[in-house]
């Protein structure tokens, strides 16, 4: 990635992180509900 495109992407990235939390959550939900059943 060039320098140009890393500044351009900073708001993809940051939405990337919030997109990977929210997966990260629900992973983690869905894991402790089979876990449980």
């Amino acid at each position: 990635m060039a320098p140009m495109e890393t500044v351009l992407s900073a708001p993809e990235v940051f939405i990337a992180l919030v997109v990977a939390a929210h997966a990260a959550v629900l992973a983690l939900r869905l894991s402790i509900s089979l876990y449980e059943a």
